[in-house]
C-alpha cells in the first residue's frame, strides 16, 4: 500500500518550566495530555488536563514537559482510575497503578493493561499506538525473576486475555524505564484508525525474543506511524536480540544511532516524509549522569541545533545497557 499521503496527526511540544504556561495557553482546549519529567513533583496547575508526572531527574534542566497537542477540540474524562482525553481521532490516557504487595508487578501490569484495553474498546479508539511505562527497580530481582521480565509477563497476559494479536503490525511502539521510586505509571496514545508499525531488520522483533530474555517477550514494535508523525520506541545498542558493546557508552550510542537511522529509513518506505530534524524530539535515558557531556555532544553533532534533546538519568530495561533513546519525529508543515 502506498502511503505517500499521510494525514496530519498529533503534535508534540517539548519544553522546560519557563514556557509551559505559554504553550498551554496557546493551545487551550486542544491539549491531549502532558507528561512531566522531574526529580520532584512539579508545581503544575494543569486545570482540566490529563497530566502525568514521571519521577526522573532531567540532566541540565529542572523539568521536561511533553505537551501533546491536537488539531481538534479535546474532551477530558476520568473513569476507573484512568484519566483520558479524546479528539475524534486520538485518545491520550494516563494511569497510575499502585504496585502494592501482595499484588506484585506482574499482576499490576496485567491489571493496568487489561483496564486500558477495556477503556479503548469502550471509547471507540481500539488501536494502541504508543505506550510509555515507568516503574521503580526495573533491573531488581522480583518475586521469581527480574522485575522488567515480570512486567513483560503481565503486559503480555493482558494482550492475550483481551484478544489482542501479537504479531507484526499489531503491537504499539513503547518504552519501559526504571524510576527511583513511585508506582507503575503508564501513559498511552491510541487511535480510531490503525497506525503503521515499523520494524528494524537489524533487530529481532521484540515480541519474538528468545526465552532467555524472559518467559514472555516485550510487546512492542520498533516504531509507529500515526498520521504523518513517527513515534520511535525506546532504542538501544541491540543487534539481533543481543546487547552490543557492554560497558562502553559511546560505542553503544553509535549502535543506537544506527538503529534510529534504520527505523527512519523503514518509515520512509511507508510514506513518512520528514526532510530534516526540525520536528525531532528526543528523550535520552542515561544510566550514569557522568556520560551526559559526551553523549549530548555526539547527539548535537548528529542532529544539529533544530532537534529538541532532553537527557534523563534512568535505569534501562537491560542491566548491561547504558543509554536508550526514544523519539517523536513530526513532518513540518508550511504555514498557511
Amino acid at each position: 500500500m502506498n502511503r505517500t499521503e499521510l494525514k496530519p496527526s498529533v503534535r508534540l511540544i517539548c519544553t522546560s518550566d519557563g514556557r509551559v504556561a505559554e504553550v498551554l495557553a496557546e493551545h487551550c482546549g486542544r491539549v491531549l495530555g502532558v507528561i512531566s519529567y522531574s526529580a520532584s513533583e512539579p508545581d503544575f496547575s494543569s486545570g482540566d488536563l490529563v497530566h502525568s508526572w514521571v519521577e526522573l531527574e532531567v540532566l541540565g534542566e529542572e523539568t521536561c514537559h511533553e505537551i501533546w497537542v491536537s488539531e481538534n477540540q479535546v474532551s477530558v474524562h476520568r473513569q476507573d482510575g484512568f484519566e483520558y482525553s479524546c479528539d475524534g481521532d486520538f485518545l491520550f490516557c494516563s494511569h497510575v497503578q499502585d504496585e502494592c504487595v501482595p499484588q506484585g508487578l506482574e499482576r499490576a501490569a496485567h491489571s493496568a493493561y487489561a483496564g486500558l484495553f477495556d477503556l479503548l474498546d469502550r471509547s471507540g479508539y481500539p488501536f494502541l499506538l504508543r505506550a510509555w511505562n515507568y516503574f521503580p527497580g526495573i533491573n531488581d530481582a522480583g518475586e521469581d525473576i527480574e522485575r522488567y521480565r515480570e512486567f513483560n509477563a503481565g503486559r503480555h497476559e493482558a494482550f492475550c486475555e483481551k484478544g489482542r494479536i501479537i504479531e507484526e503490525g499489531s503491537v504499539p511502539a513503547a518504552c519501559a524505564l526504571g524510576t527511583r521510586r513511585g508506582n507503575l505509571v503508564i501513559c498511552s496514545l491510541a487511535g480510531r484508525s490503525k497506525g503503521v508499525a515499523i520494524e528494524n531488520p537489524r533487530q529481532v522483533n521484540a515480541y519474538r525474543y528468545p526465552g532467555k530474555y524472559g518467559p514472555k517477550s516485550p510487546t512492542f514494535s520498533r516504531g509507529m506511524l500515526a498520521g504523518d508523525a513517527l513515534l520511535i520506541s525506546g532504542t538501544a545498542s541491540i543487534v539481533g536480540a543481543e546487547t552490543m558493546h557492554p560497558g562502553d557508552v559511546m560505542r553503544q550510542l553509535e549502535e543506537t544511532l544506527e538503529n534510529l537511522r534504520v527505523v527512519g529509513s523503514m518509515a520512509r518506505r511507508e510514506g513518512f516524509a520528514a526532510e530534516d530534524f526540525r520536528g525531532l524530539c528526543l528523550n535520552v535515558y542515561l544510566r550514569s549522569r557522568e556520560d551526559l557531556d559526551s553523549v549530548r555532544k555526539r547527539l548535537q553533532a548528529e542532529f544539529g541545533p533544530n532537534a529538541k534533546i532532553f537527557c534523563m538519568q534512568a535505569e534501562i530495561c537491560r542491566a548491561d545497557l547504558l543509554v536508550e533513546i526514544e523519539a517523536f519525529w513530526m513532518v513540518q508543515r508550511e504555514a498557511a
